[in-house]
């Protein structure tokens, strides 16, 4: 899949954090390894090991350091692309928790 975001213009209307953090996602069934590029209380962008379809369901799973569960997040995938040797994917979340960042500072 070649979609992008909107020919390089950002649209996000909350702040992204960079990170490297370990985290695992599933679109059917099974889940696959993955490292969270950036977040935001909104959505995410994923390196992954394969395509995924533009609007597909996904759920993103974070275990941050001294958290007592991991995160589970909801949403779909708004872009996919293919960067070096794995893919990159945004992540728009349905209903992320509103204490999703904090707790990734509390981690960090």
């Amino acid at each position: 899949m070649e979609d992008s975001p909107d020919n390089g213009i950002d649209r996000r209307s909350s702040t992204r954090r960079a990170c490297l953090l370990g985290a695992r996602y599933r679109v059917a069934a099974g889940w696959h390894p993955a490292t969270l590029v950036d977040l935001s209380a909104r959505g995410c962008r994923l390196r992954i090991g394969e395509d995924l379809p533009r609007g597909a369901a996904v759920r993103v799973e974070l275990s941050p350091r001294g958290a007592s569960a991991p995160v589970d997040l909801a949403g779909s995938v708004m872009w996919c692309r293919l960067e070096g040797l794995s893919h990159q994917a945004g992540v728009h979340f349905d209903d992320a928790p509103g204490d999703l960042m904090d707790l990734l500072e509390a981690a960090g």
